[in-house]
């Protein structure tokens, strides 16, 4: 399928960007990779009188950590380049293995982070890490900037909390404490490299012999990724073992409401949530 007919615009800098979105509107649309954005197009998914490419705008493929402010990812930082940074690998391996099975070699050598979370898909494989992780999203607007906890980032399907001429300058990630490991693990019905039937990310703060914290984020079971708050409550102040595993497993299956598609039933993705919870939990208390 061929694309559609529109005004291609390659803006060198944020101003001229926040120009076209004022004088295109609705018409216009952003892009960073285009993984999604191109062939939503052609498939008549997505329309646009204008598209916008991020790419010749300077310091917006920005890629820096410290240890005080933590991980900046870039509005088109590319998804291999965030996953094989060396400070992603060590402080947050559950993105890093996320975008290790996200999609295909050619996807995330052109496709970005935060192009993954504009995008708003409920199985979006780099939300769960980044909820779990704590991560804000930095938009900038004409004349503003405001931080927004990834939790209220998320409206439904396809839908975010951006208004009219914002964009999302880029993804912040606050640094780990010491204590804390978190884990990625995906279902996919034919391969890795599918969209996931079931997606979970899984972080814990272990004080000693008892989890102090816990952190549960479930993708593709709801209109956007959720988080298990009553699961967590069931490990919080507990000692690991293999039947409290199961209790909080029973648990995150009670916490969202997928639907039947053409990659799983509803029943068998709530089974899939227990089953990939509780690998999590596993993997996370044998981590040294």
């Amino acid at each position: 399928m061929r694309l559609p007919d529109f005004d291609f615009h390659a803006p060198t800098s944020l101003e001229q960007v926040f120009d076209l979105l004022d004088e295109h509107g609705k018409a216009a649309m952003l892009m960073a990779g285009g993984t999604d954005v191109l062939p939503s197009l052609k498939l008549g998914r997505k329309a646009c009188g204008h598209l916008i490419w991020l790419k010749s705008v300077p310091g917006l493929d920005a890629l820096e950590y410290d240890d005080t402010a933590g991980l900046r990812i870039g509005a088109t930082a590319l998804l291999e380049d965030v996953r094989d940074f060396p400070a992603t690998r060590e402080h947050y391996p559950a993105l890093s293995d996320a975008i290790r099975n996200l999609a295909t070699p050619q996807t995330r050598a052109k496709g970005t982070v935060v192009g993954n979370i504009c995008n708003a898909s409920p199985c979006a494989d780099t939300a769960t890490p980044l909820l779990v992780y704590g991560a804000r999203a930095r938009i900038s607007s004409r004349g503003n900037t405001r931080e927004l906890p990834l939790e209220e980032f998320f409206r439904g399907p396809r839908r975010t909390a951006l208004e009219r001429g914002e964009v999302v300058e880029s993804i912040l990630v606050p640094t780990p404490a010491s204590d804390q490991r978190a884990v990625f693990l995906k279902f996919s019905p034919r391969s890795k490299v599918d969209i996931a039937a079931v997606n979970v990310t899984v972080g814990l703060h272990l004080d000693g012999g008892t989890i102090a914290r816990a952190r549960i984020f479930l993708g593709t079971v709801a209109p956007t990724p959720v988080r298990a708050p009553q699961a967590e409550l069931v490990l919080e102040g507990a000692r690991p073992d293999s039947r409290l595993f199961e209790r909080a497993a029973d648990t995150a299956r009670g916490e969202c409401a997928p639907i039947t598609d053409h990659r799983a039933t509803r029943e068998y993705k709530m089974h899939m949530v227990g089953v990939l919870v509780r690998r999590a939990l596993e993997q996370l208390v044998v981590q040294p």
